[in-house]
């Protein structure tokens, strides 16, 4: 004790106790440390795990399989915990982001592990053996896509052939299985316009095949507005100035079409089965001073009812209803004809009442379908107006009345794959008139009731010369696409939270892109993309805050 080394072991001796407890207490703390930092890490991808596998639903919990699933995940962190982990947690009410189209809710997970202690004793903690250590907060927000209504516009003309339809079927399947993908009540509707929009009758034509016609919505204006359904498939001429002129070469050539493409389309019928069945003959001779041909022909699977309850059908010419069409119309219904030879399309700039049709365009009120016979393609005397939608398809060219197949045709808004995949078997033809196919998709949008509404118009060229006086006409002076998106947003029934309009140039066009971007979509919703990846690539962008899954 008298050398001074003697006094530093006395010193140590006492010490090192402290030392040893105080070396203990630290190796405990740092793995409390250690261990509450791995579980904040687990609680984060349990959380993830929850959010991952569970729906946005108010009150949401993980299911009894999930927890054990989740608990014995949590053990695998923690082999040593002296008892099974256990987990709890809460979940907010779901909420909604408009701006994002986006459902969400929250979940804390909490978790608890009980562990033991790197060294015991009873000075250190308090005579435990074990520490419990819990997760810390920590809330994970899960967003999923809310269901959207998309309708793709789609240019059909001519200039798409070959290389162009390729691109759209490729696009068109790509991104449809895309959108169901990510959202399955999400609905998709595609409008395949050249001038007029081809649609499908829910009737077949006269041999069980389908019936063709061609569909437009605007308000003619006075002297424009004639009963397009009635016109489209009879024959009128300037040169026939009285009545009865009038109804005999109408009825001499219906009379043709059932005795020739009716008769003939295979399997082929003998002749007095089609006058049988289809045809009236009359008491006297046919010619002009009688009106009417021997044989009259219509098709007489429908009938109608007049005020006094009499019944009619409603294709036969000679009807009160029918004789009263024409006497008032026939004379107008010459003007529309020619007219749509000059400007490619009865929407011609003449025509169109623009502030009505802007009024009437959010419901089938204006729309104008009429029947596309099963004929040659420019043929004027059984398609009055010739020029108008070439995709449909025609005589020959794709079949007859029997296997008649139309080139394209309207789909509504749906979430069947297998309908939309008919979009494969579809073939481009016509002019092109680009407004015509956006506003006659407006009442196709208002069956719709997702929150989003999304309009994707995608062409490869200008329009033809009378249809782009008309768009133009919508897009400057009348702002068409704004009236499109105020009225959806108006109208409660849509349940229409928010309206975009995109347009894809599928060539390389940058006067046509910035006209609708300054005229319609706005800035960073127009763009062009002339191969399939740009194009999908670009649909996905303008797409992914609407459509894309969900985020944590």
């Amino acid at each position: 004790m008298k050398d001074e080394y003697g006094g530093v072991m006395i010193s140590f001796a006492v010490l090192l106790p402290l030392l040893i407890v105080l070396i203990a207490f630290g190796m405990n703390s740092l793995k409390m440390f250690i261990a509450k930092s791995k579980l904040g890490d687990v609680s984060a991808e349990i959380g993830l795990m929850v959010s991952a596998s569970s729906s946005v639903t108010q009150g949401s919990e993980p299911s009894a399989s999930m927890k054990k699933m989740l608990v014995n995940y949590a053990k695998e962190f923690f082999p040593e915990s002296t008892k099974s982990p256990t987990l709890s947690g809460t979940t907010s009410t779901v909420g909604n982001d408009v701006d994002k189209n986006a459902a969400f809710m929250t979940y804390q997970p909490i978790i608890k592990v009980e562990l033991p202690f790197l060294f015991y004793h009873r000075s250190l903690s308090e005579d435990k053996k074990n520490f419990t250590v819990s997760s810390s907060a920590i809330t994970v927000t899960k967003k999923v896509s809310r269901p959207v209504d998309i309708v793709f516009v789609v240019d059909f003309s001519t200039s798409q052939q070959g290389a162009g339809i390729r691109l759209l079927k490729e696009t068109f399947k790509e991104l449809t299985e895309f959108i169901l993908k990510s959202n399955p009540d999400s609905k998709v509707a595609m409008v395949p316009f050249s001038s007029g929009v081809a649609v499908k009758y829910p009737e077949t034509n006269q041999r069980g095949g389908p019936k063709a016609g061609c569909s437009v919505l605007f308000v003619p204006k006075k002297g424009w507005d004639i009963n397009y359904a009635f016109w489209g498939d009879k024959f009128i001429d300037s040169r026939y100035k009285n009545l009865n002129q009038q109804t005999y070469y109408m009825d001499t050539h219906r009379y043709k079409y059932y005795s020739d493409n009716v008769r003939q389309s295979r399997p082929a019928l003998p002749l007095q089965t089609i006058l049988d069945k289809w045809c009236r003959k009359n008491d006297s001779k046919g010619g002009e001073k009688a009106g009417h041909d021997t044989y009259s022909c219509f098709d007489n699977r429908f009938k109608e009812q007049d005020i006094l309850g009499n019944t009619f059908y409603a294709d036969d010419i000679f009807s009160k209803k029918s004789m009263e069409i024409i006497t008032n119309e026939y004379a107008r219904a010459v003007q529309v004809k020619q007219a749509q030879l000059n400007s490619f399309t009865i929407e011609h700039i003449d025509a169109v009442d623009f502030p009505e049709t802007l009024k009437r365009m959010f419901s089938d009120e204006a729309i104008i379908t009429f029947p596309m016979l099963w004929t040659g393609r420019d043929d004027a005397k059984y398609r009055t107006f010739s020029r108008m939608c070439h995709n449909t398809g025609w005589w020959n060219r794709d079949g007859q009345l029997a296997d008649a197949r139309l080139y394209s045709w309207l789909i509504e808004l749906t979430n069947d794959a297998q309908e939309l995949d008919q979009f494969q078997n579809m073939k481009p033809q016509g002019w092109t008139a680009t407004s015509s196919g956006l506003v006659r998709s407006v009442p196709v949008m208002m069956k719709g009731h997702n929150p989003r509404k999304i309009f994707v118009i995608m062409s490869d060229g200008d329009d033809s010369t009378g249809p782009k006086k008309v768009t133009d006409r919508y897009l400057k002076d009348y702002k068409l696409c704004d009236k499109i998106k105020e009225g959806i947003l108006e109208r409660p029934e849509t349940n229409a939270q928010r309206v975009d309009i995109y347009y894809v140039s599928t060539t390389n066009s940058t006067a046509r892109v910035n006209k609708w971007r300054d005229y319609c979509t706005g800035e960073g919703n127009a763009a062009k993309a002339v191969n399939r990846k740009q194009v999908v690539d670009l649909i996905k962008g303008f797409l992914s805050d609407e459509i894309g899954s969900f985020t944590q």
